[in-house]
């Protein structure tokens, strides 16, 4: 008897969660802190892949910044045509070059995360800290597959935590 009215409640039960949803929860930069900052002088890039040495000029000065990401590391960003960038990330403790996890990230008019329009004059397709090993992508890598990207470093490479499909801009 118990468990048949258990049962005919479930249907009110789901549709109640359906109708109530929790919102998103995205990782946040707290949640991956970085570990020891550098404050030396940074290392010179070690450049090693054929890709790396044809944009050694945006990495070398990206590099020569110093680190603004988790604690000892440089994103080095340039752009690669238009609604377009390319990172590298760069050991700043001893020029070790990291390929991003894309080789390019376009953008287009698309909502990310539900809240960032790609047309908005504040849209931030990459969003990094010096404490924190959390890098946050919004676009197309490789023009396909939009969405927001959110990666954790951990060296040599990043790890995808989660992906949000990107929802187009309402006319």
């Amino acid at each position: 008897m118990i468990r048949s009215g258990v049962l005919a409640l479930a249907p009110l039960f789901w549709a109640i969660l359906a109708a109530d949803p929790q919102p998103a929860k995205f990782p946040t930069f707290q949640e991956y802190p970085a570990g020891e900052a550098f404050s030396g002088k940074p290392a010179a890039p070690i450049l090693k892949t054929a890709n790396q040495r044809m944009f050694r000029t945006m990495i070398r000065q990206g590099a020569a910044k110093g680190p603004n990401f988790a604690g000892r590391f440089t994103v080095a960003e340039w752009g690669c045509g238009g609604g377009c960038v390319s990172i590298a990330v760069i050991d700043a403790r001893d020029g070790t070059v990291y390929d991003g996890p894309f080789q390019s990230l376009s953008w287009s008019l698309f909502k990310y995360e539900g809240q960032y329009a790609a047309n908005a004059n504040d849209f931030a397709q990459l969003e990094y800290r010096k404490d924190s090993r959390l890098l946050i992508a919004r676009g197309c890598p490789e023009d396909e597959n939009c969405a927001s990207y959110f990666y954790e470093w951990a060296p040599p490479k990043f790890k995808l935590l989660r992906k949000v499909p990107a929802t187009p801009l309402e006319p």
